[in-house]
């Protein structure tokens, strides 16, 4: 699949793993993919986002405006005796790291293996986007919303009838996901996925 990637495709996979670092988070999510478009306003689809108002910095400040109402919800459950930080670190040590994060199908049965891109996963023959062995900053794992969007991405291509993947594809498997956290997100940069996938559609419409 990642043969059929363009350059500026690329760039925003590889840029969404730079957000992620940036933001301090431990997985990447389709929020850093809707930044790092956004990073791209020269690019169909990022060009959309710009039109919008939506720039990364923009789009930054609204993840981070997000995680922190997240953390004012985890204060008001600790004030009612509920310590989401003492339940992620008992399902952890019973489970693994990262066990709260995972859906129930994202292991296989022959060693709890990533099906869509750890050793041994299902669809690791094919996932591109494994970390390389360097001294750069480590591997953030995609989370499964944002391998959905990128697979959905290469769906939204053929139903358009494309052979290859652009930053609006990517854009368009990430608002056909739907992540919570990416819609609320939005609706703090002023739109929704409705009105955002309407848009970009109306902007790769050819000129009658």
């Amino acid at each position: 699949m990642f043969e059929r990637f363009t350059k500026e495709a690329r760039s925003v996979v590889i840029g969404a793993q730079k957000e992620a670092h940036a933001l301090h988070h431990p997985r990447i999510g389709t929020e850093h993919l809707l930044a790092a478009a956004a990073d791209r306003p020269e690019s169909p689809g990022g060009a959309t986002l710009a039109r919008l108002g939506i720039t990364a910095e923009t789009c930054r400040e609204a993840i981070r405006s997000a995680a922190r109402l997240d953390e004012d919800d985890a204060q008001a459950l600790r004030s009612l005796g509920i310590d989401l930080s003492a339940v992620r670190t008992r399902a952890e040590r019973a489970f693994g790291p990262g066990a709260l994060d995972r859906a129930p199908d994202e292991t296989d049965g022959a060693g709890g293996a990533d099906r869509m891109g750890g050793p041994g996963g299902a669809a690791s023959r094919w996932w591109p986007f494994r970390a390389a062995k360097t001294s750069r900053p480590r591997h953030l794992p995609f989370t499964k919303e944002a391998k959905r969007a990128l697979e959905g991405s290469l769906r939204e291509a053929l139903a358009r009838e494309e052979r290859w993947i652009g930053v609006q594809h990517i854009v368009l498997g990430v608002l056909a996901v739907g992540q919570p956290s990416t819609v609320k997100v939005l609706r703090a940069l002023g739109t929704d996925p409705e009105a955002l996938r309407a848009g970009l559609l109306a902007d790769l419409r050819p000129a009658a």
